[in-house]
């Protein structure tokens, strides 16, 4: 029903219940005038009173109330419980016998419209409150509800007030055990899939050459003075700095994901690193690598807006979008499922940019499929680390790439 035709409907309401008003004071001092005695009048003045009350709420205004919502917080984590305070205040007291309050409580909360019944009687300033848990998103609360009517139920008064107040709730987030991925390789064994770029404006000396080395790598005046082949060594500029990628996918695993990036972002920047974020779903949202307070708040600020509308395959998305991303950095990827097309795509990003890591998130107790299994056993022999993660195990989640 729209506020349009819901005005009409209660003004025909408080139409009806005026007429019906007047019908039975009418109907009672006709019985009083003809029938007469002591009970027929007894009824009539006993009625006068609730029918004068009626007449006289009727013609009270609502809008006499003003109410106010303060939030205990605007900033919060998920899964934290607010506090909710509503103020009222009026200048005339009549006295209502009660006085339903309701707050429109935002539909993204998942939460039912909060109701409260009062009896202000004389009073003139009253306060409320409530708590509520909130989860991750942006909530907007769009208004209160005042309702209120007679003891005889005949009066319905009711009115709305828009106050509209928003708050943003980010992801919660555990610190992690930080360990540079890098470090997997210092002990020699596993082929090193975290392939730096090398820096070929800064030269660090000359070794032979080897198959696969560059024409233009080749040094000729050490290949004449040695009278062999001679390439060029380059400094190779190893960083810690991460890319992470988001996988939008609607799952039931979306929001421990989006916790873990979380995570993620927060302590690879409380260490000194730099991170980049990378998601894609109905829009598409790039941030370059950087540090410092203002990149996470930047991330944290889409992690607690961000929502699973993606109707691609994250490969796609990555090979469309993907090709603004330059910088030298992990690949760490972040989804809810392990699939062919996936391992496929990231095969041809990991020849291409370098190092990449696939952390596949779950709920805590969700058991991973056989298939799931055979595609991290693959991936792993691909030069791609796969470790599934449960909620509440993120604490380990470099540990488990170093142990792979």
């Amino acid at each position: 029903m729209t506020s349009r035709k819901f005005k009409r409907f209660r003004r025909l309401q408080s139409f009806i219940g005026f007429i019906l008003l007047f019908f039975l004071l009418g109907m009672s001092f006709a019985y009083a005038m003809f029938q007469g005695g002591f009970v027929s009048w007894f009824i009539f003045y006993s009625f006068l009173p609730f029918a004068l009350y009626s007449l006289f709420l009727l013609a009270y205004p609502l809008q006499a109330f003003k109410v106010k919502r303060i939030i205990s917080s605007r900033t919060l984590k998920a899964g934290e419980t607010i506090t909710i305070e509503m103020i009222l205040n009026r200048k005339f007291p009549f006295p209502l016998l009660f006085l339903v309050v309701e707050d429109i409580v935002p539909a993204t909360i998942h939460a039912d419209r909060h109701k409260q019944i009062i009896f202000p009687g004389f009073k003139r300033n009253i306060k409320l409150k409530y708590p509520m848990k909130v989860s991750r998103g942006e909530h907007t609360w769009q208004g209160f509800r005042l309702m209120t009517g007679d003891i005889l139920g005949i009066l319905k008064k009711e009115r709305w007030q828009d106050n509209q107040q928003t708050i943003l709730v980010y992801p919660p987030f555990e610190e992690l055990i930080y360990k540079p991925l890098e470090r997997r390789f210092e002990h020699g064994g596993a082929v090193n899939p975290m392939q730096f770029q090398k820096d070929t404006s800064l030269v660090s000396g000359v070794r032979q050459y080897q198959p696969g080395d560059r024409f233009s790598w080749i040094d000729w005046k050490a290949s004449a003075r040695t009278n062999a082949m001679m390439s060029k060594e380059f400094e190779v500029r190893r960083t810690n700095d991460l890319m992470i990628v988001l996988d939008r996918m609607n799952s039931v695993h979306f929001e421990t994901a989006v916790q873990f990036a979380a995570s993620l972002v927060k302590t690879i920047l409380q260490h000194g690193g730099q991170v980049g974020f990378f998601s894609a779903g109905k829009e598409v949202t790039y941030i370059p690598i950087r540090g410092e307070d203002a990149q996470e708040k930047e991330i944290f600020l889409h992690l607690a807006k961000v929502i699973p509308d993606s109707t691609t395959h994250l490969v796609n998305r990555m090979t469309k979008e993907f090709s603004l991303y330059k910088q030298p950095a992990v690949v760490v990827v972040i989804t809810t499922s392990i699939d062919m097309p996936l391992l496929d795509g990231l095969n041809g990003e990991q020849r291409r940019k370098g190092g990449i890591v696939v952390y596949n998130i779950k709920k805590r107790g969700t058991p991973v499929s056989q298939e799931e299994v055979q595609y991290s056993s693959l991936a792993n022999q691909r030069g791609i680390v796969v470790k599934t993660l449960y909620e509440g195990q993120f604490r380990s989640a470099f540990l488990e790439v170093l142990q792979a």
